[in-house]
């Protein structure tokens, strides 16, 4: 068995659906940096088919969305078709994206209630009063 991690960035929003027996699937392309330039200097992209099986398909539907920069786990199937190969990875682990505009709406709220920020004096500290 081929177990791979992989890191990069979703190619377009994940997909989901039902199987003929009722299993949820849900699949998506990564952009996967490659490590080394080429001849050229410039670093090429792997692409990886990622495949999520059932209850984590529906949570990948609902999270993976494009240009999100994810990293995820699972068992690397090769596979020749019409002469290219072509990378899949059987999902077995993942971490969920960030999600940037939740983050920007935690930082403005916290900065809103920051006593700082509501037109106080500034504080002056000279160097001898830092503990570090």
């Amino acid at each position: 068995m081929r177990q791979i991690t992989i890191s990069g960035n979703i190619g377009k929003d994940a997909e989901l659906r039902n199987t003929n027996n009722g299993k949820q699937v849900a699949n998506f392309n990564l952009a996967v940096r490659q490590t080394r330039p080429d001849q050229n200097g410039e670093y090429g992209t792997d692409w990886f088919r990622c495949v999520v099986w059932g209850k984590r398909a529906q949570t990948v539907s609902n999270y993976f969305k494009k240009g999100n920069h994810v990293t995820l786990t699972g068992t690397l199937n090769i596979s020749e078709y019409n002469g290219n190969t072509q990378l899949e990875v059987d999902v077995t682990d993942f971490d969920l994206p960030d999600n940037r505009s939740t983050n920007n709406v935690n930082s403005t709220q916290n900065n809103s209630n920051n006593s700082f920020n509501n037109g106080s004096r500034s504080i002056d500290i000279s160097d001898d009063q830092l503990p570090f």
